[in-house]
C-alpha cells in the first residue's frame, strides 16, 4: 500500500483531503473493494483494493481506514482484476473482452441506481486523490435487490461500447449507433434484435447482438 500511495503522490500535483460522506453508493461495479493492479502513464505500477463508480466514472482505493477518489482517470493506464483487464480509451474507462476474436470494450454505466454523495468539496485542481468516506461504507448495486452477487449482464444500464472491426473502432451505446456504422448488415440486424427481442440496456443483449452483427459482416 506504501508503494500505490508514493505512486500516487507522483502523479498529482496536489492532495486535497475532504470530510467523510456518509451517503452510500449503489453504483458500483463490483460488490466490495477487490485486489487490482494499477499500471500508470509514466510507467509506474501499484497494487490495491480498488472499485470503480460507474454513475460518477471515478475509481476509489482504499488507504487505511478512508476511501479515496483518483479524479484524473487519464493518469491510470491499465488496471488488471484477476483475468479481468480495464484501459484507457476514448477517455473512458473500458474493461476488454475477446468476442469470437474480436475486441470488443465496455465502458460500464448502470441505470436508474442512487448518484450517492456529491463531488469532493474545496478547491478543484487538475489532478488529485480525494478521501471520500470511511472504508466498508458504501453498497453496491445488488444492494437494490437484497442479493450478494452482482449480475453486470443483466442489469439495466447505459453502457458505452467500442467495437473493433477491420482494425477501426465503432463506438455504440444504442442500436440506431450500430445501424448507422454498419448500414449493409441493419436490415438483418434490425430483424434479429425484433425476433429476440434484444435490446442494448442490458449487457447480455448487446453481446448478443455484437455476435450477431460480426457473423454477419463475415457473410
Amino acid at each position: 500500500m506504501k508503494h500505490f500511495i508514493i505512486s500516487l503522490i507522483a502523479l498529482v500535483s496536489v492532495l486535497l483531503p475532504v470530510s467523510a460522506q456518509s451517503q452510500k453508493q449503489e453504483s458500483f461495479l463490483f460488490p466490495d473493494f477487490v485486489r487490482g493492479h494499477l499500471v500508470f502513464a509514466n510507467g509506474t505500477s501499484a497494487d490495491a483494493e480498488v472499485d470503480f463508480d460507474t454513475i460518477r466514472q471515478t475509481l476509489y482505493y482504499i488507504r487505511g481506514n478512508d476511501v479515496m477518489e483518483l479524479t484524473n482517470l487519464q493518469d491510470l493506464r491499465t488496471l488488471t482484476i484477476g483475468d479481468r483487464t480495464f484501459v484507457m480509451h476514448d477517455g473512458l474507462l473500458c474493461e476488454v473482452y475477446d468476442l469470437q476474436g474480436n475486441k470488443v470494450l465496455v465502458n460500464w454505466k448502470f441505470r436508474n441506481v442512487n448518484k450517492g454523495s456529491k463531488g469532493a468539496m474545496g478547491a478543484t485542481t487538475q489532478n488529485r486523490v480525494d478521501v471520500l468516506w470511511t472504508a466498508g461504507s458504501h453498497a453496491t448495486a445488488d444492494d437494490r435487490t437484497g442479493e450478494h452477487s452482482l449480475d453486470i449482464w443483466s442489469i439495466r444500464c447505459e453502457n458505452t461500447y467500442f467495437l473493433t472491426v477491420d482494425g477501426q473502432d465503432y463506438k455504440a451505446r444504442k442500436l440506431k449507433d450500430l445501424y448507422k456504422a454498419f448500414p449493409a448488415q441493419a436490415p438483418a440486424l434490425k430483424a434479429y434484435a425484433k425476433e429476440n427481442r434484444l435490446l442494448m440496456t442490458s449487457a447480455e443483449d448487446s453481446f448478443k447482438l455484437f455476435s450477431e452483427l460480426y457473423r454477419l459482416l463475415g457473410e
